[in-house]
Order: C-alpha cells, then structure tokens, then sequence
C-alpha cells in the first residue's frame, strides 16, 4: 500500500443537508440578519511553533475524547401604508449538493446536460458499527491486517514493511468507509508509539476528518492545527487541510475564519475542489456585511459548475439574496426565477419526490414574491404566493403576505381576509397587521 505522502485525497461532498425555514421564518430573509456571537473553536495551548512531535501528541491528545469508549428577516415593504415587518433571525443556510439536474426544455438558456458528469457518492451507513474497544482485541486486529497485507509478500518485502504505514492506511480505508471510531483509533496507535515518522503528521489529518464525521468539530480543529503546523504545506495535502479547517469553521458560523481558510485553499489552482471554495466563501461574506463580493463569489462558483447541480440553485438563491440586500431586486429576481427551474427539475427527478427540494421551491417563491413587493409589482407578488398556497394549502407565511400585497395593492377587504386566514392557521403577526390596516 502506497505511503499516504504522495496520495492527493480530496474527500467528496459532504450531505450536510439543513433544515429550511419554518412558515413564519419565510418572510424574515430581506432583512438584516442578526449576527450571532462569534464561538472560540481553537484551543489557544495548541502552538503551531511546536517543534517535538511527541509535544504537539500530548498536547492535541489532552483535548481529545476518548473515543475507544464511545461509538458513535424580515422585509420592509415599498409602500407607507404598510409597517416595517419585525425584526427575526433567518433560519435558512446554505447547503453543498453536488447532484445534477437534468433539464428537459431545450429552450433553456444554460442548455443544461443531464449527461455531462456522473456523481459518485457513496450512501452513508444509518449508524457506526460496533468496535471492541479493548485495547487488546484492537492490537488483535490491527496484527491480523498486518499479517494479511504481508502475505502476498517476499519475507524481504514484509520485514521492510513498517507498522505505521499499515496502522494510517487502515485509518485512511476506515475513513472511507464512515468508520469513524476505527479510523481514529488507528490515528492514536501512529500518534501514540510513532512520533518521530512521517506518517505520525497524516494521522492528524486522517483523525481531523474521521472527528468531522462523528461531528466533533472543536477536536477537529485542534487536530487540524496540529497537522498544518507539522506539514508547513510541503505536502500535497495542505489545500485538502485548509478546505477541511473552512467547513469546520464554516459549521460551527465562524465565518471569519472560514472565509480565510478558503482563500488560502484558492491560491492553489491545482485543488481539485476549488469551486466549493467560492461556494462557501460566498456565504462567509456575505454573513460578515461584504455583499458585494458574496455576489461575485456566487457567480464565479457559477461558472465553474456551469448550473448543472443543485448547489447552482443554491449559489442563485443566495446571490439574489444577497443582490436584494445592495438593492437589486431586478437581478434578484431574475435569480430566483433560475432557482426555481433547477429546483423543479430536482424534486421531479428525485426518487420519492425529495421534501428538501420541495421546501427550497417554497422558499424561492416566497422570497421571489417579496423582491417584486419591494419594487411595488403586486400582482407578481401575489402569483408568487398563490403558487405556494396551491403547493402548500396551510402555509401560514403565503398567506399573510399575500393578504399584505393586497393591502399594497390597494384591494383593502381581500388583504384583510387573507389576513384572517393566516391568523387562522398560526400567525401571529397576521393578526397585529389586522388591527393596523382593518379597522
């Protein structure tokens, strides 16, 4: 088995799929978001001028779990008659999915090809298998791999074979195959008795990923640090290291360092994911006030996905979300309104009709129906949300939005009804407009 020094992994895409937001969250996306304290991810003892391998193990292993026991907005409407909509957090993020869309107009102007790449993905296992912990059946085990990777082998051959080469393949195939708890476990046996070896540095990348996985994204980091502090990017993993320390950090909402972590990774052209880079970066900014270049961000992710996947449908949602905040309800609309096609196409073509596509459809109406409400185009407004309520007849939000273009509109006995109506079905919200515009 090949020494994982000259190995170029770049782990796939990960299926980190959110919630979207509920029937009253909806119409909250215009407006500014509130910021939500930054959390401290990195522990400060873990130096990167550590310079003794066996230092830097006892120090990343003091902030490890020990895991050989455990398995594992709101929007103003362009009209005074109508009251700024109250303040609330959006619970909309954005999600990575890599699965394409295919597209049966031919009249569409991208000319999408439903051929042109084929995903491959791997389906995640419903739970982690059991691993004996006991330390004696674990050596056990990691001997039976040893004995059987040297089998085929000359007596020469297997007497220059070293344990820890063995120990971080293994790690690495566990890793592969979502065995996260086994993956780690051989992590510390390279750690722990090979500190002066060259595998001893991937370790802590391997055991940074397999953390992620069981979602121990503070340890993650720490590890992380470990290994780019070793590897000073003389290896041709430190792009994969860097993308890895921005989707921690993009997990846990510290954009500020998520978005620097991906800048790092795009300086190297040669990364083989560079285009979720600009596609999480996108977000970073756009969170930290800096819309204008989330806008650009979205748009060169665009470009190299080429709208083939659902993550273009995202990358459109957001950057017409972000156009709204600089103003540019035309462009946002203009997104939303691609947003829906590639979104369609998904959930039609998903196997028993996916809900997460279904609930991405609603929200880009409602959004979209808001950008036409801003620029004063009721009836747009309005088809937008009559589009949802057929879609989702006991959606509260469509229906007090569609009640509040109505007002707009001028048409006072139909809003107010349509008021009721989401009061009715649990808005709040409905009913205080109700005493301000149907008196």
């Amino acid at each position: 088995m090949k020494s994982l020094c000259n190995t170029l992994f770049f782990f796939g895409l990960f299926f980190n799929v959110h919630q979207c937001a509920l029937a009253q969250d909806a119409y909250i996306k215009f407006e500014t978001r509130l910021s939500e304290p930054k959390r401290r991810t990195i522990q400060e003892s873990v130096s990167v001028k550590h310079k003794k391998n066996n230092k830097i193990s006892k120090v990343a292993n003091g902030y490890t779990v020990d895991y050989s026991s455990i398995f594992f907005e709101n929007s103003s409407f362009a009209v005074d008659s109508i009251p700024k909509r109250r303040s609330a957090k959006s619970s909309r993020e954005l999600i990575e999915d890599s699965t394409l869309i295919p597209i049966s107009n031919s009249n569409d102007i991208y000319k999408l090809k439903s051929d042109s790449i084929r995903v491959k993905k791997k389906k995640k296992k419903n739970e982690e298998q059991f691993f004996e912990p006991d330390s004696v059946q674990i050596d056990s085990l990691i001997q039976d791999e040893f004995v059987d990777e040297t089998r085929s082998m000359s007596l020469s051959d297997s007497m220059r074979l070293q344990p820890q080469k063995v120990f971080i393949d293994s790690a690495y195939v566990c890793l592969m195959e979502n065995k996260f708890i086994q993956s780690i476990l051989y992590c510390d046996k390279v750690i722990g008795e090979y500190p002066s070896t060259e595998e001893f540095k991937f370790a802590f990348l391997w055991r940074a990923k397999a953390k992620i996985g069981l979602n121990d994204l503070v340890n993650a980091l720490i590890d992380l640090d470990v290994f780019i502090s070793l590897d000073n990017c003389k290896s041709n993993l430190c792009g994969e290291s860097f993308y890895q320390l921005g989707i921690v950090n993009f997990k846990l909402q510290n954009y500020q360092n998520a978005a620097s972590a991906f800048s790092k990774v795009l300086t190297d052209s040669t990364f083989p994911n560079i285009k979720y880079c600009f596609f999480y970066r996108a977000f970073c900014v756009g969170e930290l006030g800096q819309y204008i270049n989330a806008v650009q961000d979205y748009t060169r992710f665009l470009n190299l996905d080429k709208f083939k996947s659902v993550s273009s449908a995202e990358a459109l949602y957001f950057r017409g979300f972000y156009k709204v905040k600089l103003d540019d309800n035309r462009g946002a609309i203009s997104d939303y309104n691609l947003a829906i096609d590639m979104y369609s196409a998904a959930y039609e073509n998903s196997k028993n009709k996916n809900t997460g596509y279904f609930q991405k459809l609603i929200d880009t109406y409602i959004t979209r129906g808001l950008a036409y409400a801003e620029i004063k185009k009721w009836d747009d407004a309005i088809d937008s949300y009559n589009i949802v309520i057929k879609m989702k007849p006991d959606y509260a939000t469509a229906f007090y939005l569609k009640g509040l273009s109505e007002i707009g509109k001028g048409d006072l006995d139909a809003g107010c009804l349509h008021l009721s109506r989401a009061g009715e079905l649990g808005s709040i919200d409905a009913y205080n407009d109700i005493k301000i515009h149907c008196k």
